[in-house]
Parts: structure tokens; sequence; C-alpha cells
């Protein structure tokens, strides 16, 4: 359905991650979508051994808050088509993953530079770590990642055949 140019958010092509959401609730201006984990789990082999399918099996279901955009209206029901763009999603994993993993190798360094003692390396690199966190806490506060989210498109629930209502001009 992205081929037709109707889309929402701005214009963001290829180079954006997108995925097809159920509308669980509508309040104001704010909607409340089930993002239920896509992986591939369901489907592989080692499912029965794999650490991480339990764990995201345990870990459902999920709701992300978006704003609705002006002029498109959805229900309880619905199913949005929306969008992160790679740059956004690119910056987040590197606050989550690289800042952190950075910050421990650089006092790891540092320390063992210094000659100190491991222990006294260990203990230097948990600061390390809890302030290197610090910048993700506040970018989840801030406008967070669930802002960067665009609504490209709206399939109505209650219409008998796949319905696709245009969201902008």
């Amino acid at each position: 359905m992205r081929g037709d140019g109707d889309l929402c958010g701005d214009r963001v092509g290829s180079r954006a991650l997108s995925e097809r959401l159920k509308v669980v609730a509508v309040a104001g201006d704010r909607m409340q979508l089930l993002a239920d984990r896509a992986a591939g789990c369901s489907c592989c082999t080692m499912r029965r051994t794999c650490g991480a399918a339990e764990i995201a099996s345990q870990a459902r279901p999920k709701f992300i808050e978006v704003a609705l955009p002006e002029g498109v209206t959805v229900r309880a029901g619905d199913e949005v088509d929306i969008s992160l763009p790679a740059g956004r999603f690119l910056a987040t994993v590197g606050l989550a993953y690289l800042l952190p993993t950075l910050a421990v190798v650089i006092t790891a360094g540092a320390g063992l530079a210094l000659k100190l003692p491991d222990l006294w390396v260990a203990l230097l690199c948990l600061p390390a770590l809890g302030l290197a966190l610090v910048p993700l806490g506040r970018a989840g506060r801030r406008s967070g990642l669930a802002e960067a989210f665009r609504i490209e498109a709206v399939h109505s629930a209650v219409a008998a055949a796949p319905a696709f209502t245009r969201c902008g001009p």
C-alpha cells in the first residue's frame, strides 16, 4: 500500500522502519497502539531452547502512545501503518548500546593504564556505566522515540473489505 504516495508523515521512503499496528485506544490527540514484538521466534527451530524467545514471550503485550495527526480519524480496533526514520532509530540504538560500551571500555582502559588493581577498575566502571545511561533516560523523558513515529495509513476495522484511508493531501 506504500506505492500509492498516500503518506501522512514525511516522505521517508525506504530509509524508515515501518509496521502495521492495532489501535487500542484513542484519547484526544493521542492514540495507544498494540506493539506486539515482530520476531521470527514462532518459526525458528531453536525456539524451545532459546532464552531470547522465552523472554520475548513474557514481555507481551507492549503499548506505544503516539500523537494523532490532525485530520486523521481512527477508532479502537483500526490498524495503522507507522514508520520510524532510520536515523532516529540508529541514534537511539547508539545511546542505548554504543555509548555505555564506550564508557566502560574507556574507563577500564584508563584504570589499567594507571595500573590500578582489577577490583578498582571494575568498581570505576560501574559509575561510568550509570553516567553513560543518563542521556538515554533523558531522551526517553523528552520527546522520546514515540514522537518520531509517523502515521502512514489507516486501515479501518469496520469496513467489510480492506480499506485504505488516505491520510494526507
